[in-house]
């Protein structure tokens, strides 16, 4: 078995700068289209507009860091059949409540697993 280890959430400035830098060349269409801002042709160009300028923005990355790492992190290496070995990161936050049944929270890169708790 691999071993455990704690892990915290640092993310460099220069990624941060670099992912700013990105959403501010990003190009939209301004051409007056009707279907632009329609769902039915996909994302409506308003909305786009409005993610962009929040992450690029709004977002206070430094808090959601600090945030997160209030969090009790580790990542250890899992081998997966045919893929080899995996690392996984994850958060070990035991139940207050005696007897609890243990659960596994896993994400992706489209999802999370905050919601799982309380006040986030």
């Amino acid at each position: 078995m691999s071993p455990i280890q704690p892990f915290t959430i640092s993310i460099p400035d220069s990624k941060i700068a670099l992912l700013r830098q990105k959403l501010a060349l990003a190009n939209f269409s301004d051409d007056g289209t009707p279907m632009s801002d329609d769902w039915a042709y996909g994302v409506p160009v308003s909305d786009l507009k409005r993610l962009v300028a929040y992450w690029k923005e709004g977002f206070d990355w430094r808090a959601a860091e600090r945030k997160l790492n209030t969090l009790p992190q580790f990542t250890t290496a899992i081998n997966v059949e045919g893929f080899g070995d995996l690392n996984i990161h994850f958060v070990h936050q035991k139940s207050g409540k005696k007897g609890s049944i243990p659960l596994l929270f896993c994400h992706g890169c489209e999802s999370s697993y905050l919601p799982a708790f309380p006040g986030w």
